[in-house]
């Protein structure tokens, strides 16, 4: 069952102990890094409530890019969950945004995580993929 982690106007964090998964809905436009002062704490809270090997679903349909300033910070987090022992993880995107989709893809070769990760449009086809 999920569990709620964090809420506000940028993201939402859950977990769900039982089947050992995150999950984060992102949202907005996250320009600075005072937009999001508890988002690593978040992320942090988030992978203490879960065991290595843990999966990871991402919903980034509503979010613009983040500045550059923000994407250090989106990395780090990256490299805690990674180092936590994160297994797959499916981001869930706009397709058909072309500059959504490289970044996606470019956090995850920055991170050595390109091979665990997956793109997807639908939340459907993205927990299917996972529960494989």
């Amino acid at each position: 069952m999920k569990r709620e982690i964090a809420k506000n106007e940028y993201y939402e964090a859950y977990v769900d102990e039982e089947i050992n998964r995150m999950y984060w809905i992102m949202r907005g436009h996250w320009k600075k890094l005072s937009d999001i002062p508890d988002f690593r704490r978040h992320n942090r809270e988030t992978i203490g409530c879960l065991k290595p090997g843990f999966t990871a679903v991402i919903d980034m349909r509503g979010m613009e890019i983040p500045d550059k300033e923000v994407l250090g910070l989106m990395l780090e987090v990256t490299r805690d969950s990674e180092e936590a022992g994160k297994g797959r993880q499916a981001h869930i995107i706009n397709k058909n945004d072309m500059e959504a989709v490289r970044a996606s893809r470019g956090v995850m070769k920055e991170t050595d995580q390109d091979v665990k990760m997956m793109q997807f449009d639908n939340y459907e086809e993205a927990i299917e993929w996972l529960n494989r």
